[in-house]
């Protein structure tokens, strides 16, 4: 019976704790799988918010430029998220739930922005993706080819125009040294100084008679007694004195012609010296730059051939004129006439050794000088260079309307931060001397430059094809419309009319991203003088290469030059070339600049102006569907090409910057937030006591379990 007492409620209490056990091990488990639970809901509830929160982009951005952003300050974004945060996790109001979630700590970290160029290049290609047929890029790369050849011509024209330039200078002193030789032999000094010598004996044969009848008078004088006769030998005697004076005054003017006879010779000969040594140093020069141009013509393997030959007989032409010249043979009679004169001078004290000196230049004898000269020529055209001058000022006059970028807007654009200053003033064409070989050498070196890298810049043109593209099409520049387009087709990318677009600029916003320069007008004249300098080129390549024009350019480069040198003919012909072009370009520009397109290398039947700057047709033979005709867009597109990727994102940067802030002052880029990290801590009501085998951050509160969550979501 006792036995049986103490045995009793074990069957219980072995239950019991079996129970507790098993629900223990139920409520762990059911904790667990509610924190996993709960865990995901916080990872969806951020991922929501951050979502919410990019949803909120400025509508603006994205609307005219196809960019996403959400410009709200830090503080606003904060209890945004938040607000969002917790609607998404059940936490409204008061109540229960299944979780009691409690927010312990937001984060909220916004690295990029807009203005960070990576991200804003990625927004710019998504959105074009399906919107830059890869047609374009090939048309461009013919286009660039094109140019590519024009600047490999303009290397044989450049050198054409120092091998010109050096034979002028030729031929500037050849026209020195014949005057100088004429007037030595105009001098006719022989004559000259055999009459001076002849005066000069005369005199002295005088000055002896006077001498004797003085010494006479003299004698007579001391013999005589009478005081009458003497007073009148005394004055006899003073007479004699004041004609021997007199003779000796004209034997010093005599000598002093002499001197000044000499002195002019000797200045002349120094200087035809100076003049001959001068020619004989440049001939040498030249020549060897004609030989050295002769052996890289037969080596080069240009394409340009025509203008290869033009070359070869320009520079054969020069060096037949520089073997015509005697300057050589001239010089030994200029030294020996130098001494001849120095000994004169040297004996001007010494009378004997004077008229010794005299009688040398008795048979001396000057050659003439000779020279390759052109032959005298007749042209009915006249000289164009100054109305040539005249065009260019007025062309490239800058208007003053139009807008400028404060200076206390400046530091905060992005171009200017990244350090990519403005490409500076416009080429000076307003200024252009076309008796000046630097106004063309210049401009073709300007194009010869960039040889290499309109060559390197082909693999550019695909790569950058829809940022580019996206910069047109979404941008205002100066001719929205070509000739044979409806207004729809200047709207951008969007189908909307870009011209009704709020901007900063009036107009050239594609120019200030090529350019970079604060005012308006002198971003649109930089584009318009790269543009000319392309054009220049490529037209006086066409007249040195078609023969008709070249052969009416000579004809009134002799008649300007049949006064002078030979050598300097290729040089006034050169720059006449220039000159000629130069209409035919700013016809060109006037073209472009309405809506037209023009052939990159012309034919004769695509040639508009005459040499006189006359516009002779008005209707020409083009193919404005050929590859190589280009409008002023496609000229823009290969200066877009040709810019630094980082340096051409920045200004795009800028342009969206200023035209954001006309509606928005104060509006920036960095201030529009792309990518959100959310750093998120909550927690949430613990059903069971936690027991060691949770982790440390859910033992350490015993009642509440924490979760941390970071989520890094961007557009």
């Amino acid at each position: 019976m006792v036995g049986h007492h103490k045995t009793k409620g074990t069957i219980t209490i072995f239950l019991s704790i079996v129970l507790s056990a098993v629900f223990l091990v139920i409520g762990t488990f059911t904790d667990g799988a509610r924190l996993r639970l709960a865990h995901s809901h916080v990872q969806r509830s951020n991922k929501s918010a951050l979502s919410s929160v990019l949803a909120n982009y400025k509508n603006e951005l994205k609307d005219e430029y196809g960019l996403f952003g959400v410009y709200i300050d830090e503080d606003s974004l904060e209890e945004t998220f938040e607000e969002y945060f917790s609607k998404n996790l059940g936490i409204v109001g008061e109540g229960n739930s299944m979780y009691d979630f409690i927010i312990d700590d937001i984060n909220l970290d916004s690295t990029y922005s807009l203005e960070d160029k990576d991200v804003f290049e990625k927004q710019i290609l998504e959105f074009m993706k399906y919107r830059a047929p890869y047609k374009l890029a090939t048309e461009l790369i013919e286009k660039v080819k094109g140019i590519d050849n024009i600047s490999k011509g303009s290397k044989i024209y450049t050198q054409k125009i120092k091998t010109d330039k050096q034979a002028a200078e030729i031929g500037e002193i050849q026209l020195l040294l014949e005057s100088k030789t004429k007037r030595i032999n105009e001098l006719n000094l022989p004559n000259q100084l055999s009459i001076y010598k002849n005066d000069l004996e005369s005199q002295n044969t005088l000055l002896n008679e006077k001498n004797k009848s003085l010494q006479n008078l003299q004698i007579a004088f001391n013999v005589e007694t009478d005081k009458k006769q003497k007073q009148d030998i005394e004055n006899l005697i003073k007479n004699i004195r004041e004609e021997i004076q007199s003779i000796s005054i004209a034997k010093d003017n005599i000598k002093n012609s002499i001197l000044k006879c000499i002195s002019e010779f000797k200045t002349l000969n120094s200087d035809a010296v100076s003049e001959a040594d001068a020619i004989i140093t440049k001939k040498k020069v030249l020549v060897d730059r004609i030989n050295q141009e002769s052996k890289q013509l037969e080596k080069s393997e240009d394409e340009v051939l025509e203008l290869q030959n033009s070359y070869k007989n320009s520079i054969d032409y020069i060096k037949r004129m520089v073997e015509q010249d005697n300057s050589e043979m001239l010089l030994e009679s200029f030294y020996q006439n130098i001494e001849n004169c120095n000994k004169i001078i040297n004996s001007t004290n010494k009378e004997d050794e004077l008229l010794k000196s005299l009688d040398k230049f008795s048979t001396i004898n000057i050659a003439k000088y000779t020279y390759g000269k052109e032959q005298a020529a007749y042209s009915k055209d006249e000289d164009n260079r100054e109305i040539a001058s005249k065009a260019l000022k007025v062309a490239f006059e800058i208007d003053k309307d139009f807008k400028k970028i404060p200076y206390d807007q400046l530091e905060y654009l992005p171009s200017q931060k990244s350090g990519f200053k403005e490409e500076g003033q416009a080429r000076t064409w307003d200024s252009m001397d076309f008796e000046d070989e630097s106004c063309g050498v210049d401009n073709l070196n300007y194009i010869t430059d960039k040889d290499n890298f309109f060559s390197n810049i082909v693999s550019k043109i695909s790569e950058e094809l829809f940022l580019n593209e996206y910069i047109m099409g979404t941008f205002k520049h100066g001719v929205p419309i070509l000739k044979g387009q409806t207004e729809k087709d200047a709207y951008n990318l969007r189908s909307k009319d870009k011209s009704k677009r709020t901007s900063f600029f009036r107009i050239f916003e594609v120019e200030y991203i090529i350019n970079g320069h604060r005012d308006e007008a002198v971003n649109s004249m930089l584009t318009k003088s790269e543009i000319m300098a392309i054009r220049l080129i490529a037209n006086v390549l066409h007249i040195y290469t078609d023969n008709s024009k070249s052969t009416r350019v000579t004809a009134l480069a002799a008649a300007l030059s049949s006064w002078c040198a030979g050598l300097s003919t290729p040089f006034i012909q050169t720059m006449l070339t220039l000159s000629w072009a130069t209409f035919e370009s700013l016809y060109d520009i006037n073209l472009l600049e309405k809506g037209g397109k023009v052939p990159l290398f012309k034919t004769n039947n695509q040639w508009i102006t005459d040499i006189s700057g006359a516009v002779i047709k008005k209707e020409v033979n083009k193919a404005d569907n050929d590859t190589l005709c280009l409008s002023y867009h496609d000229y823009l597109k290969i200066f877009l090409v040709a810019m630094n990727k980082d340096k051409k994102l920045s200004r795009v940067q800028d342009i969206v910057k200023l035209n954001t802030s006309v509606k928005n002052p104060g509006f920036l880029l960095n201030d529009c937030k792309v990518f959100i990290k959310a750093d998120t801590k909550v927690s949430i009501k613990n059903l069971f006591l936690a027991f060691p085998m949770f982790t440390a951050d859910t033992r350490r509160n015993i009642s509440r379990t924490y979760i941390s969550e970071s989520m890094y979501l961007g557009y």
